[in-house]
């Protein structure tokens, strides 16, 4: 468990980034629970609050939000919001 302050920011990027791997394990059957209550516990969240976040909850932010950060690079899009989301959480 770890505590993470979350800026209207950071919560934005995090849905951007959680969204598309809700939607593709949703499309092909897999259980989106644990997705839907992250996205649903970060949506809730008063921005400049601190959370408390699971290890499990961290590692599936790391992941999405990096791989958000890869597709923007790929377009050549800017990555700073990703970027230091990915710092709050490492």
């Amino acid at each position: 468990m770890r505590k993470i302050k979350l800026t209207r920011a950071n919560k934005s990027i995090l849905l951007k980034a959680l969204a598309p791997y809700y939607y593709q394990h949703r499309a092909l059957g897999h259980n989106t629970e644990k997705t839907g209550r992250l996205i649903l516990k970060i949506n809730a969240l008063p921005a400049d609050k601190k959370a408390t976040f699971s290890t499990e909850e961290i590692y599936l932010m790391r992941t999405t939000v990096n791989q958000l950060r890869n597709e923007r690079l790929a377009k050549g899009q800017y990555t700073d919001a990703a970027d230091d989301m990915l710092l709050k959480l490492f």
